[in-house]
């Protein structure tokens, strides 16, 4: 056990509703972020932008400083409390992957986040690092999904429901 890699007997009640908070706010930026995009047209073009782009807008801006906060909250908890540990052997390839794979999607989020940020109050150039974060962090949900799905339904193993019931 390191201090990255610490091991509880189970994800914790806090830990899990995280988890999906963090996850459907997710998916309402994803929902959102058209509005950017057309705002941004409308202003180059030198059209105003409408009020209901406008509100999306606001709510996108502030929804991401929410999920930036909830993912640092959520990874002092992980630090603090740990993980279950992989299921299956830790020296296999694919348990090194998922671990890798996980400590990835925290920082994917947080620099998210934080270039969502900076974007929005101090430096508009660094949005094209953030729509490349946000293509990539869909591409991690695709895998992240597949690969619970893998273990709920061809392994057999509790990886999904780990999540689902502290």
């Amino acid at each position: 056990m390191t201090f990255l890699n610490k091991v509880s007997a189970k994800y914790s009640l806090i830990q899990i509703l995280l988890h999906w908070l963090i996850a459907a706010l997710i998916l309402a930026q994803y929902a959102t972020s058209g509005a950017i995009v057309r705002m941004n047209q409308s202003h180059t073009l030198g059209h105003a932008s409408g009020d209901w782009d406008d509100i999306l807008h606001k709510l996108h801006m502030r929804v991401g400083l929410l999920v930036l906060v909830l993912m640092g909250g959520r990874l002092l908890l992980r630090l603090w409390q740990g993980t279950p540990s992989q299921i299956g052997n830790p020296e296999l390839w694919t348990t090194k992957a998922a671990r890798l794979a996980h400590w990835a999607f925290y920082g994917l989020v947080i620099a998210q986040g934080l270039t969502g940020a900076i974007a929005s109050y101090f430096w508009f150039p660094i949005a094209i690092v953030h729509q490349t974060l946000f293509k990539l962090m869909l591409v991690m949900i695709a895998i992240h999904i597949a690969a619970a799905i893998w273990h709920h339904f061809k392994l057999g193993d509790a990886t999904l429901t780990r999540m689902l019931k502290p």
